[in-house]
């Protein structure tokens, strides 16, 4: 075996040397990256929100330089590198920590708002039914006042007062009556009742002056005590806006004025005016097919809004005779029966005859007085 020259051992040495250097220079850049990232996370979320994670990585830095004093250049430097893998996890751990907190501390913000909006929405909706009652109380006290004590008339103009106050008469009447759907038991009803009942029979006989004065605080009497029967009832939501907005799509533009619904809205609730109801001659009883099925909808309409009564009123074009006032009795009741047909609640439904005391037409009129028989169909609600 050949000796190695001189040159070639220094040569050797020299390469050997060289490899050595650059191991060590490699470990050190290492170890000195993962002490920088740990002192830039000094003090921060990573050491607070993710202590374990940081906790292993300080771990792992210290092995590192364990190993580099030890010599051992590639453990410190596999060390030195799971160090800095580790800080940066624990970073990425106090970011998701922190996010966690923000979004439960947004929710609960938001919780606490929605809750304040309801709060806020339930105080709203009380201030606008207390605004509600009180401008029914203004409008039942304005109608009471006393009004000035009326001078003499004219003979034109005391037939014009005793054709109001009839009217006004006949419109208490009804009020008592939807005051009775609402609640029986409504405070001073009865009293309502007793005075509405005895100034109609009173006007029968056509007295002279006319008691204008007196029909107008009857009805303010009738309308006081259906205010107090809806204040008494439940607190339900005023729902008479939505059951107006069903009414209304409910019509058929294309139809007859026997189905188009055309809801309005009154001091006893939403009305439905019908016309033309019954078919063949001027005596029958008996409803139109397009009666039956308009009848039928409001019928449907009612039973799912049980909240309302039926408050079914008919009106004549002319004064009733006895046979008249026969015939809208059998009328009534087949209009009731027709709406019980669709659903609507036979105990909660009352027939009224209004006779010819309540025109919306001038009965002078003769090309249009007889659009004054009609039937109203009221939902009267409780609220």
């Amino acid at each position: 075996m050949k000796r190695l020259g001189v040159p070639l051992l220094v040569s050797l040495a020299g390469a050997l040397a060289i490899a050595c250097g650059g191991a060590g220079a490699s470990t050190i850049v290492k170890v000195s990256e993962a002490e920088r990232t740990r002192q830039s996370l000094q003090g921060r979320d990573a050491q607070t929100l993710a202590p374990q994670a940081f906790a292993e990585a300080d771990q792992a830095l210290r092995a590192a330089r364990e190993a580099e004093r030890a010599g051992d250049h590639v453990a410190a430097e596999l060390h030195a590198e799971r160090a800095v893998a580790a800080y940066q996890h624990a970073v990425a751990l106090a970011r998701l920590t922190r996010a966690t907190d923000d979004e439960t501390q947004a929710k609960d913000a938001l919780a606490r708002a929605v809750e304040q909006s309801q709060r806020y929405a339930t105080a709203r909706k009380a201030a606008e039914r207390e605004a509600d009652d009180l401008e029914k109380q203004l409008r039942v006290a304005r109608e009471a006042e006393r009004p000035g004590a009326a001078g003499p008339a004219d003979p034109e103009r005391e037939r014009a007062r005793l054709v109001a106050a009839r009217s006004l008469a006949t419109q208490a009447r009804l009020l008592c009556s939807a005051a009775r759907l609402v609640s029986a038991e409504a405070p001073g009803l009865a009293e309502a009742e007793t005075a509405a009942a005895d100034l109609e029979k009173k006007l029968e006989a056509s007295p002279k002056p006319a008691p204008i004065d007196a029909a107008a605080r009857a009805r303010a009497a009738c309308l006081g005590a259906l205010t107090k029967a809806r204040r008494a009832g439940s607190p339900d939501a005023d729902q008479a806006d939505g059951l107006l907005g069903e009414l209304s799509r409910s019509a058929d533009p294309k139809a007859t004025r026997t189905t188009d619904l055309a809801p309005t809205r009154d001091e006893r609730g939403v009305v439905v005016t019908l016309r033309s109801l019954f078919a063949g001659a001027k005596g029958s009883d008996k409803l139109t097919a397009e009666g039956e099925r308009a009848l039928g909808d409001l019928g449907r309409i009612a039973a799912a809004h049980p909240a309302f009564a039926l408050q079914i009123v008919l009106h004549d074009a002319t004064a009733p005779s006895a046979a008249d006032v026969a015939l809208g009795k059998k009328r009534g009741d087949a209009i009731a029966k027709a709406l019980a047909g669709g659903g609507a609640s036979a105990a909660k439904t009352k027939v009224e005859h209004a006779g010819a005391q309540a025109p919306v037409f001038d009965p002078a009129d003769a090309k249009r007085r007889d659009k004054n028989a009609r039937v109203e169909i009221v939902f009267v609600g409780g609220s």
